[in-house]
């Protein structure tokens, strides 16, 4: 879990739900401003609600919590979002019993800087997860081809490739007879 409101450069695909208490109009308001965000650092409106100085827009989602329907906002943070079920499911009756506005930040709303978020006091922070990266595991592959080192003698460059003679010989016959023809043409008409 990542700390609610310090966000780091390091978050990666981090992100934090807030519940917003405001009425319908307010809200058509701050869809107004994320349809109209450009990317990029920007004050206004967002950074007011999340106390910061700036930042993109084009990073923060706001929408009524009943839009998901059946799918359900636990859902759209594991499937949509790629969080894991298991860091959301201490939170997940938190998540589930949301109603009315909520918004999303995704860390990389402060490009890469450190910020320190200080929310208005409509603005509610639910939960702050990251996107766990998945294990990986390297099985060593077993053919005769894939064993030794890398760091062997690098192997003799190929020789470059070279044309055969008749090759050669041929573009020389081709040249004269087109200058052959040349002279014939032009002494004939000329």
């Amino acid at each position: 879990m990542i700390d609610p409101l310090q966000v780091r450069p390091d978050e990666g695909k981090g992100l934090r739900l807030f519940a917003l208490d405001v009425d319908r109009d307010e809200r058509e308001r701050l869809q107004v401003i994320l349809n109209a965000a450009e990317p990029g650092l920007a004050a206004g409106r967002l950074a007011d609600l999340l106390g910061v100085a700036e930042i993109d827009a084009t990073r923060i989602e706001i929408f009524e919590a009943s839009d998901l329907s059946d799918f359900g906002l636990f859902n759209y943070l594991v499937k949509a979002n790629g969080l894991p079920e298991a860091a959301l499911e201490h939170d997940r009756a938190r998540i589930e019993a949301l109603d009315g506005t909520v918004m999303i930040l995704y860390s990389r709303a402060f490009h890469d800087r450190h910020e320190t978020l200080a929310p208005a006091a409509h603005v509610t922070l639910i939960g702050a997860w990251d996107e766990e990266p998945p294990e990986i595991e390297f099985t060593p592959l077993r053919s005769a081809s894939a064993q030794g080192s890398i760091g062997e003698a690098p192997a003799e460059p190929a020789p470059a490739p070279q044309l055969p003679r008749w090759f050669w010989a041929a573009v020389l016959i081709l040249a004269l007879s087109l200058a052959a023809l040349i002279a014939f043409l032009k002494g004939t008409f000329g």
